[in-house]
Protein backbone atom coordinates (compact mmCIF):
# COMPACT_ATOMS: atom_id res chain seq x y z
CA UNK A 1 0.00 0.00 0.00
CA UNK A 2 1.65 3.20 -1.13
CA UNK A 3 -0.91 5.92 -0.38
CA UNK A 4 -3.15 6.49 2.60
CA UNK A 5 -6.73 5.31 2.37
CA UNK A 6 -8.46 8.57 3.17
CA UNK A 7 -7.10 11.98 2.12
CA UNK A 8 -9.59 13.60 4.49
CA UNK A 9 -7.43 12.56 7.43
CA UNK A 10 -4.40 14.58 6.39
CA UNK A 11 -6.53 17.42 5.10
CA UNK A 12 -8.13 17.79 8.52
CA UNK A 13 -4.79 17.59 10.35
CA UNK A 14 -3.22 20.14 8.05
CA UNK A 15 -6.23 22.44 8.27
CA UNK A 16 -5.73 22.55 12.03
CA UNK A 17 -2.28 24.01 11.42
CA UNK A 18 -3.58 26.89 9.32
CA UNK A 19 -2.90 30.23 10.97
CA UNK A 20 -6.19 32.06 11.65
CA UNK A 21 -6.19 35.84 11.36
CA UNK A 22 -5.87 37.58 14.69
CA UNK A 23 -4.57 34.61 16.69
CA UNK A 24 -1.03 35.95 16.84
CA UNK A 25 0.05 39.54 17.43
CA UNK A 26 3.84 39.41 17.33
CA UNK A 27 6.98 38.43 19.16
CA UNK A 28 5.85 39.82 22.52
CA UNK A 29 3.03 37.30 22.58
CA UNK A 30 5.41 34.42 21.88
CA UNK A 31 7.70 35.66 24.63
CA UNK A 32 4.78 35.50 27.06
CA UNK A 33 3.94 31.95 25.93
CA UNK A 34 7.57 30.93 26.39
CA UNK A 35 7.68 32.45 29.86
CA UNK A 36 4.44 30.64 30.76
CA UNK A 37 5.92 27.31 29.68
CA UNK A 38 9.16 27.98 31.55
CA UNK A 39 7.19 28.75 34.72
CA UNK A 40 5.16 25.55 34.28
CA UNK A 41 8.34 23.51 33.75
CA UNK A 42 9.92 25.03 36.85
CA UNK A 43 6.87 23.86 38.78
CA UNK A 44 7.10 20.35 37.28
CA UNK A 45 10.84 20.08 37.97
CA UNK A 46 11.63 22.23 41.03
CA UNK A 47 15.12 20.72 41.35
CA UNK A 48 15.96 22.12 37.91
CA UNK A 49 14.13 25.44 38.29
CA UNK A 50 17.24 27.63 38.02
CA UNK A 51 18.40 25.90 34.85
CA UNK A 52 14.95 26.02 33.29
CA UNK A 53 14.64 29.74 33.95
CA UNK A 54 17.74 30.32 31.84
CA UNK A 55 16.47 28.26 28.88
CA UNK A 56 14.66 31.12 27.18
CA UNK A 57 17.11 31.26 24.26
CA UNK A 58 16.45 27.59 23.46
CA UNK A 59 12.83 28.37 22.66
CA UNK A 60 13.25 30.29 19.43
CA UNK A 61 10.39 29.51 17.01
CA UNK A 62 11.47 27.62 13.90
CA UNK A 63 8.31 27.77 11.78
CA UNK A 64 5.53 30.16 10.83
CA UNK A 65 3.17 27.57 12.29
CA UNK A 66 4.53 28.50 15.72
CA UNK A 67 2.64 31.75 15.45
CA UNK A 68 -0.15 29.48 16.71
CA UNK A 69 -0.19 29.18 20.47
CA UNK A 70 -0.83 25.45 20.78
CA UNK A 71 1.96 24.60 18.32
CA UNK A 72 4.57 26.85 19.92
CA UNK A 73 3.69 25.83 23.47
CA UNK A 74 4.08 22.15 22.59
CA UNK A 75 7.48 22.87 21.05
CA UNK A 76 8.62 24.75 24.17
CA UNK A 77 7.26 22.10 26.52
CA UNK A 78 9.18 19.27 24.86
CA UNK A 79 12.45 21.19 24.85
CA UNK A 80 12.08 22.13 28.52
CA UNK A 81 11.30 18.52 29.42
CA UNK A 82 14.51 17.49 27.65
CA UNK A 83 16.53 20.04 29.59
CA UNK A 84 15.12 18.79 32.89
CA UNK A 85 16.02 15.22 31.90
CA UNK A 86 19.52 16.17 30.68
CA UNK A 87 18.66 15.15 27.10
CA UNK A 88 19.79 16.53 23.76
CA UNK A 89 17.76 19.60 22.77
CA UNK A 90 18.96 19.70 19.17
CA UNK A 91 16.79 17.09 17.37
CA UNK A 92 13.40 18.18 16.09
CA UNK A 93 10.45 18.28 18.45
CA UNK A 94 7.15 16.55 17.76
CA UNK A 95 5.62 19.95 16.99
CA UNK A 96 8.37 20.74 14.47
CA UNK A 97 7.88 17.35 12.88
CA UNK A 98 4.13 17.93 12.60
CA UNK A 99 4.85 21.19 10.78
CA UNK A 100 7.09 19.30 8.36
CA UNK A 101 4.45 16.62 7.79
CA UNK A 102 1.83 19.27 7.16
CA UNK A 103 4.00 20.94 4.53
CA UNK A 104 4.81 17.59 2.92
CA UNK A 105 1.15 16.56 2.76
CA UNK A 106 0.43 19.63 0.64
CA UNK A 107 2.93 18.51 -2.00
CA UNK A 108 1.30 15.17 -2.67
CA UNK A 109 -0.21 12.07 -1.04
CA UNK A 110 1.78 10.65 1.84
CA UNK A 111 2.60 6.96 1.95
CA UNK A 112 0.70 4.91 4.50
CA UNK A 113 3.66 4.79 6.96
CA UNK A 114 4.16 8.54 6.56
CA UNK A 115 0.49 9.13 7.32
CA UNK A 116 0.89 6.95 10.40
CA UNK A 117 3.92 9.02 11.40
CA UNK A 118 1.93 12.24 11.07
CA UNK A 119 -0.80 10.81 13.32
CA UNK A 120 1.72 9.58 15.90
CA UNK A 121 3.50 12.92 16.03
CA UNK A 122 0.19 14.76 16.32
CA UNK A 123 -0.79 12.60 19.29
CA UNK A 124 2.56 13.29 20.97
CA UNK A 125 2.63 17.02 20.28
CA UNK A 126 -1.01 17.84 20.90
CA UNK A 127 -2.54 15.24 23.24
CA UNK A 128 -5.31 17.66 24.19
CA UNK A 129 -6.43 17.73 20.53
CA UNK A 130 -6.97 14.02 19.76
CA UNK A 131 -7.61 13.14 16.13
CA UNK A 132 -8.42 9.85 14.39
CA UNK A 133 -7.61 7.53 17.28
CA UNK A 134 -8.84 4.42 15.46
CA UNK A 135 -6.83 5.13 12.30
CA UNK A 136 -3.76 5.94 14.35
CA UNK A 137 -3.99 2.61 16.15
CA UNK A 138 -4.47 0.83 12.82
CA UNK A 139 -1.28 2.34 11.38
CA UNK A 140 0.67 1.58 14.55
CA UNK A 141 -0.43 -2.06 14.52
CA UNK A 142 0.52 -2.60 10.88
CA UNK A 143 3.51 -0.31 10.41
CA UNK A 144 4.82 0.52 13.89
CA UNK A 145 8.45 -0.40 13.23
CA UNK A 146 8.51 1.51 9.95
CA UNK A 147 7.01 4.53 11.67
CA UNK A 148 9.71 4.26 14.34
CA UNK A 149 12.36 4.55 11.65
CA UNK A 150 10.61 7.47 9.96
CA UNK A 151 10.25 9.35 13.23
CA UNK A 152 13.92 8.90 14.09
CA UNK A 153 14.96 10.05 10.63
CA UNK A 154 12.66 13.07 10.56
CA UNK A 155 13.66 14.30 14.01
CA UNK A 156 17.30 13.96 12.98
CA UNK A 157 16.68 15.85 9.75
CA UNK A 158 15.07 18.67 11.71
CA UNK A 159 18.05 19.01 14.07
CA UNK A 160 18.96 22.59 14.98
CA UNK A 161 22.70 22.36 15.63
CA UNK A 162 22.99 25.55 17.66
CA UNK A 163 20.00 24.70 19.88
CA UNK A 164 21.83 23.61 23.01
CA UNK A 165 22.14 24.98 26.50
CA UNK A 166 25.02 27.44 26.53
CA UNK A 167 27.06 28.37 29.55
CA UNK A 168 24.78 30.21 31.98
CA UNK A 169 25.57 33.54 33.59
CA UNK A 170 23.20 35.00 36.19
CA UNK A 171 23.39 38.27 38.12
CA UNK A 172 21.18 36.92 40.90
CA UNK A 173 18.00 38.52 39.60
CA UNK A 174 15.13 36.82 37.74
CA UNK A 175 12.72 39.23 36.07
CA UNK A 176 14.42 42.01 38.04
CA UNK A 177 13.75 40.30 41.39
CA UNK A 178 16.60 39.10 43.65
CA UNK A 179 16.76 35.29 43.82
CA UNK A 180 19.02 32.56 45.13
CA UNK A 181 20.06 31.09 41.78
CA UNK A 182 22.66 28.35 41.60
CA UNK A 183 24.34 30.19 38.73
CA UNK A 184 24.67 33.53 40.55
CA UNK A 185 27.88 34.57 42.31
CA UNK A 186 31.51 34.40 41.32
CA UNK A 187 31.81 30.74 42.27
CA UNK A 188 28.88 29.60 40.12
CA UNK A 189 28.55 32.06 37.26
CA UNK A 190 29.51 30.50 33.96
CA UNK A 191 28.96 26.91 35.08
CA UNK A 192 26.48 24.40 33.76
CA UNK A 193 24.14 22.32 35.87
CA UNK A 194 24.99 18.79 37.05
CA UNK A 195 23.53 16.17 34.73
CA UNK A 196 23.53 18.45 31.69
CA UNK A 197 23.62 16.94 28.21
CA UNK A 198 27.38 17.38 27.86
CA UNK A 199 27.95 15.28 30.97
CA UNK A 200 25.59 12.54 29.90
CA UNK A 201 26.96 12.46 26.34
CA UNK A 202 30.65 13.40 26.53
CA UNK A 203 31.37 12.33 22.94
CA UNK A 204 28.76 14.76 21.66
CA UNK A 205 29.92 17.65 23.86
CA UNK A 206 31.49 20.60 22.00
CA UNK A 207 35.28 20.69 22.01
CA UNK A 208 35.30 24.41 22.78
CA UNK A 209 33.55 26.33 25.52
CA UNK A 210 30.15 27.61 24.30
CA UNK A 211 29.47 31.34 24.50
CA UNK A 212 28.09 32.79 27.71
CA UNK A 213 24.43 33.68 27.29
CA UNK A 214 22.50 35.84 29.73
CA UNK A 215 18.72 35.55 29.73
CA UNK A 216 17.20 38.72 28.24
CA UNK A 217 14.79 40.80 30.26
CA UNK A 218 11.15 39.86 29.76
CA UNK A 219 10.51 43.40 28.56
CA UNK A 220 13.43 43.51 26.15
CA UNK A 221 12.30 43.65 22.54
CA UNK A 222 13.30 40.58 20.53
CA UNK A 223 12.76 40.10 16.82
CA UNK A 224 11.67 36.57 15.87
CA UNK A 225 14.16 34.71 13.68
CA UNK A 226 13.31 34.23 9.99
CA UNK A 227 11.24 31.10 9.23
CA UNK A 228 13.36 28.05 8.42
CA UNK A 229 12.64 25.35 5.85
CA UNK A 230 11.42 22.34 7.79
CA UNK A 231 11.12 19.71 5.14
Amino acid sequence: MTTMTGPTTLEVLSDLLKIPTGEFDGSFTQMDWADDEIAAAMHRYPDQADTLFHCFMLLKPTSDYMDMEFVYRSHCRELLDRVAAGEDTRPGTAAEACCACSDSSKLGPLTSPAAGLYMRLWAKAFPDRPMFTDRHEHHEALEGSRIDDLEKGLRSKLTVKERRLATIECDGRHHSKPVRCRYAGSDLAGTTRPGAFAERHPKAAPSVQPPVVSRPSKTARRQPPPPEALF
